[in-house]
């Protein structure tokens, strides 16, 4: 890895795992060298990791097998994820969704309000004989 930051002026900085604005991938296909991940000028890796393991080893809560990984400060486009075959890391500030009580919430907005009981409800039927 010395060789590497000497040959390419690669400057590696350690992350912490679930730092706020770190795009982490994961690399799932072989381990992380030399022409194995995206290096966009404007957005060079913060940190690569190899997993110390002869094989690869559960991330992400166990969804995914992983070699390495690598972070970023800026997102990889999903072109770039596809040709490297990387995986971007669920927690991710750009995957993080909502709470389930948000996304209710939020569903709920802009429906019709509940009908009261003594309503009828309108059915049409198929066909009226």
């Amino acid at each position: 890895m010395d060789d590497y930051q000497q040959l390419y002026h690669a400057a590696v900085r350690h992350t912490e795992p679930g730092l706020e604005g770190v795009y982490r991938y994961y690399s799932t296909q072989r381990p992380v060298d030399i022409g194995t991940y995206p290096k966009p000028p404007d957005n060079q890796p913060l940190s690569i990791v190899n997993y110390d393991d002869d094989r690869r080893r559960p991330v992400a809560d166990g969804r995914l097998m992983a070699w390495g990984e690598l972070t970023y400060a800026k997102p990889l486009t999903e072109k770039q994820m596809e040709d490297y075959e990387l995986k971007p890391a669920p927690g991710n500030p750009d995957r993080v969704r909502p709470s389930i009580t948000a996304q209710l919430k939020e569903g709920t907005r802009g429906q019709n309000p509940p009908k009261e009981p003594g309503q009828k409800r309108s059915h049409k039927n198929h066909e009226e004989r």
